[in-house]
């Protein structure tokens, strides 16, 4: 048996069937209850499992709608060519079934029973095998039912699946946006944009029926240009629903006609209002009854069952009937919406209509809400009579866009544009660069060379901030500075714009190892980022970033925590990755690793719905980082994965080097030196070393000197501390000149000269109190403990060792920890080798809950602090309680003191 074609996602099912599927290989007898919706994918789930079985022996049946009264009609394809009687007693035929399946067993195999569609198998066989399911005890028996969502009425079947000990239930919810850009691919229809996977997934709540079904009718194209038109129903689903509706009297289907205009969801009296009707209870009862639509948590507001139903309903709608019930919309609503229902019953061009929507957009893009402004502009791109207005609209939607990091978005509504301008140009050259286009610089030139100097000076600005930005990402620091030296002096000085110019000069300055220069340029920000002007956001978190750079943890951590709280109130920003991200490095480097993490994971799903290369290799780097260090290897591997493959897609030196820093420390951790090497080539392959190498900005060099050391090239590893030494910006880089001494030291020891090993370790010493980060206190601690310890310097060398023992425990970093242990051990020292979450028996997510309610904080303060839910802290505190035998917060605090 093979998987079926199109079968994508659905892991964590898998899983759950391949445990359950050993559990009965042991004698242990399993049942599987899966449960979903109509087209939700149950059958496909379980042909798939069943499709990835090779020593089993399978009993695969299914119940059939129109076979529901076929007594029997299951059992008899258990044994095919039998005939089972329908007056014989359920029980008796059970005991067959039973019989069946230790037949089966006789050769050792496992046994796995699948029936699909358990709602619709006749009774006396839904009875029968009950029977048989209930009497298990040491079989080798799998056995797999699937039912529709409320489907299965029988008591007893009910209540043997929410009792019976080997009951396993699985609902299946609907497919992720990931799983459709998949099956998309997987059907050979093509690359579904992250945008149009997203739409439509919202669109059909990810049930795998429809998703297929929109697909095939409309294609991946369509998904990804239909804009906010909407998009259709299937046109099977389409016809079983409008068949339903024509059964309904007129007055309820003019009901239903109205409520889709309005959407998803309405309050009843609005309802009514479109739909010119007195009184609707008679039609609500109607579209209820049919299963159209739902009472809401309010009895005035009514919800179509499923989107599905109203999209179908609105399609069917003739173009006049359309327009005239959106015209009586738009008299009932207010505000966008009334806008809104304007625009889609204007018959064509109407400049009035168009500076009205333009106007909203004006005054959204004050409140910050630019998805809603590009939306107006649309909008009244659509009804401009005049072309240039038209583009003009256009490519003002696409800044909005472009501004707020919706890359898919802005890509449709350039494609839309008909005119060739530098301002088109210096708008798809911005997306180029976000998207790794290999296009990008030219449009950036091209817009650059061709802008007028006397009336689109703004327009070569943004032209040449791009190009900065572009600089810097390819590793030309020189080029950057030239380029942002251009876009600073074709801005008005306070303007947005100037700020903009401002931020992409910061990070020219920081790209050439000036980061206290960048520094300097943002100097018109006030000190405390709390202070900072909400339109000059994007300037504070690169204040942040070069921060991070510049070894001011905790400057970085206030500056870009206050931009991350903006960015999780909706805020948009043409810098939302690179917060997150380096957020999770200054929390890594600063030793809060279950910080490090959450926002490491956080910025790893914006990158991916956003699709920026870059923000996916830096993203992935940082989760990389600190799951390797843990010695979650399994965890990391995939992240190193996602990043090369992000670099592979853009590629150049910072997505290279990004992805090289997370090889690098995954190799490191696992004590794979020839794999440090390996992971570090691509970067040294780019002959951009200086650019991908520089110390603050990536922290390979140490990593990859460690692994040269530690296989004996000495001298390659002298040439490299050269230059990395000689990589160390002209003001200073205490973390880098650590790591160097560092470094210097570790090669003293290998050519076994113990005056210099002594030197440049007393010299790192004297460095370290410049470097706030704990894991590189840490490595230079057990570094020189192994020094001490081979020079017999037993009491110095102990010392060093608890030292970086009790820093690597702090961390959880495990293989390290692990290390250090083996290092006390020779001396006679005995150390745990697991860091406090394995001692205490707890989860990582348990510790770092734990931790934070230990420090006072309520649930919700420790859910907002994770960003998870209230119910997944309680679920994680009570599971730590239980382990810990204990009951109170205060007991909590005591133990983790």
């Amino acid at each position: 048996m093979s998987t079926p074609a199109g079968f994508v996602g659905r892991q964590r099912e898998l899983r759950i069937l391949g445990d359950r599927l050993a559990a009965a290989e042991l004698g242990h007898p399993q049942v599987v209850y899966v449960e979903g919706e109509a087209g939700g994918g149950k059958s496909t789930l379980l042909s798939a499992f069943l499709g990835s079985l090779s020593n089993a022996a399978v009993l695969e049946v299914s119940g059939d709608e129109a076979e529901t009264l076929l007594s029997y009609g299951i059992i008899d394809q258990l044994q095919p060519g039998t005939f089972t009687e329908p007056e014989t007693d359920p029980m008796a035929v059970g005991a067959q079934v039973l019989d069946l399946l230790d037949r089966r067993q006789a050769d050792g195999q496992v046994v796995v029973l699948a029936i699909d569609d358990l709602q619709w198998a006749d009774r006396p066989s839904s009875r029968a095998v009950l029977f048989a399911l209930r009497r298990l005890r040491a079989d080798k028996v799998l056995a797999v039912v699937s039912t529709r969502v409320g489907g299965l009425a029988d008591p007893g079947w009910a209540r043997f699946l929410s009792g019976d000990s080997r009951v396993t239930r699985i609902r299946l919810g609907g497919l992720s946006a990931g799983d459709l850009t998949e099956l998309a691919s997987a059907l050979g229809l093509g690359v579904l944009s992250a945008r149009g996977a997203s739409r439509l997934a919202a669109h059909t709540e990810g049930n795998a029926l429809y998703c297929r079904a929109l697909l095939d009718e409309i294609g991946i194209a369509s998904l990804s240009a239909a804009g906010d038109r909407g998009l259709p129903a299937p046109r099977d689903l389409s016809a079983v629903i409008l068949a339903r509706v024509a059964s309904l009297p007129a007055s309820a289907q003019s009901f239903l006609a109205a409520a889709s205009v309005l959407g998803q969801h309405a309050p009843m009296p609005a309802i009514a209002s479109v739909a010119r009707l007195p009184d609707t209870r008679s039609e609500v009862d109607a579209a209820v009854a049919a299963g159209l639509l739902t009472e809401g948590g309010s009895a005035a507001e009514l919800t179509f069952t499923h989107p599905l139903y109203r999209a179908a309903i609105y399609a069917d709608l003739s173009p006049t009937s359309r327009r005239e019930l959106h015209g009586r919309a738009a008299e009932t609503v207010a505000g966008r919406a009334r806008l809104a229902h304007r625009a889609a019953a204007s018959l064509g061009p109407d400049e009035a209509l168009a500076g009205e929507l333009e106007a909203t957009a004006l005054a959204t893009v004050a409140t910050g809400d630019l998805g809603a402004a590009a939306w107006a502009l649309e909008q009244a791109a659509a009804l401009s009579p005049a072309a240039q207005d038209r583009e003009r609209r256009l490519l003002d939607a696409a800044v909005h866009l472009l501004n707020a990091a919706d890359t898919t978005a802005a890509a449709r509504v350039l494609a839309s544009c008909q005119d060739s301008s530098a301002r088109r140009d210096a708008m798809t050259g911005l997306l180029g660069v976000l998207t790794g286009a290999p296009s990008a610089e030219a449009r950036l030139l091209a817009a650059w060379q061709a802008h007028d100097r006397e009336t689109e000076g703004e327009i070569g600005a943004r032209a040449a901030t791009s190009l900065t930005n572009l600089m810097v990402m390819s590793g030309r620091p020189e080029a950057a500075l030239i380029w942002a030296d251009r876009a600073v002096g074709g801005t008005v000085p306070g303007s947005t714009l100037w700020a903009m110019a401002r931020t992409a000069q910061a990070y020219a300055f920081a790209s050439a190892g000036r980061s206290p220069e960048g520094l300097a340029v943002l100097g018109f920000l006030p000190v405390s980022g709390n202070e900072v002007p909400i339109s000059e956001t994007d300037a504070l978190i690169m204040r942040g970033m070069l921060k991070v750079y510049g070894d001011d943890l905790p400057g970085a951590i206030a500056d870009l925590g206050v931009a991350t709280a903006r960015l999780g109130t909706g805020l948009p920003s043409s810098y939302p990755g690179p917060c997150l991200a380096h957020l999770s490095d200054a929390y890594f480097r600063r030793g809060d690793w279950d910080a490090a993490l959450t926002h490491a994971q956080l910025a790893t799903a914006l990158a991916q719905d956003t699709d920026r290369p870059l923000d996916l290799a830096r993203a992935h780097a940082r989760a990389a980082q600190v799951l390797a260090c843990r010695g979650q290897w399994q965890a990391a591997q995939p992240h190193v994965n996602a990043a090369r493959a992000a670099a592979e897609r853009l590629p150049v030196v910072y997505a290279v080097a990004s992805a090289a820093t997370a090889a690098a420390a995954l190799a490191h951790a696992r004590g794979d030196l020839t794999g440090v090497l390996r992971a570090t080539e691509p970067v040294r392959a780019t002959g951009l070393v200086d650019a991908g190498g520089r110390p603050g900005i990536f922290n390979w060099r140490a990593i990859e000197a460690d692994a040269l050391i530690g296989l004996g090239r000495l001298e390659d590893a002298k040439t490299m501390l050269d230059e990395f030494e000689a990589a160390i910006p002209p003001a200073g880089l205490a973390s880098a000149a650590l790591a160097v001494a560092r470094g210097r030291g570790n090669l003293a020891v290998a050519n076994e000269d113990a005056t210099q090993a002594e030197a440049a370790f007393t010299r790192a010493r004297g460095i370290e109190p410049e470097v706030p980060m704990p894991f590189e206190h840490a490595r230079l601690s057990l570094d020189d403990g192994r020094r001490l310890a081979a020079a017999q310097d037993r009491p110095a060398a102990v010392a060093q060792l608890e030292k970086a023992h009790r820093l690597f425990s702090d961390l959880g970093a495990d293989p390290y920890l692990q290390a250090c242990a083996a290092e006390l051990a020779a001396l006679q020292v005995t150390a745990a080798t697991s860091s406090p979450a394995a001692l205490l028996g707890l989860s990582r997510a348990e510790l770092a809950v734990a931790r934070l309610v230990a420090t006072g904080l309520t649930n919700r303060e420790v859910a907002s602090e994770l960003y998870v839910s209230v119910k997944t802290v309680e679920y994680h505190l009570r599971n730590s309680y239980i382990k810990l035998d204990i009951t109170s917060r205060r007991a909590l605090a005591a133990l983790l003191a």
